[in-house]
């Protein structure tokens, strides 16, 4: 492994920047793009204890997140936990709802490609 590896192994998956309040908190997830940004701000959105909630990637060739999150009642950081869950179960949803039809469809005679 090259020193540049290790030294990207050694950061951490999330972060706080500076200015970073209990209620209203800028996390920087590394190794996260749209995919996750965009769940969690809608998992984020549909809680009634978060004010605002919007996500950015910096640039294209740079591999983070920055999700801010301002709440009232909760701290960012367990709005945020709250929405990790429900992302997880939603995806524990599809991944179930998959297997099931997939093997619908194979019980059914379906041969596959």
């Amino acid at each position: 492994m090259s020193g540049a590896d290790e030294e990207f192994l050694d950061q951490p998956k999330l972060e706080t920047t500076a200015e970073s309040t209990d209620f209203s908190t800028t996390f920087v997830i590394r190794d996260e793009d749209h995919t996750l940004g965009n769940s969690l701000r809608i998992c984020l959105n549909n809680n009634p204890k978060v004010t605002f909630c919007g996500y950015s990637v910096p640039h294209p060739l740079e591999n983070k997140l920055h999700l801010h999150i301002q709440t009232k009642e909760i701290s960012a950081s367990e709005a945020l936990k709250s929405a990790l869950r429900e992302v997880m179960g939603i995806c524990d949803h599809v991944g179930a709802t998959f297997e099931a039809a997939e093997d619908q469809y194979y019980r059914e005679g379906g041969t596959g490609h």
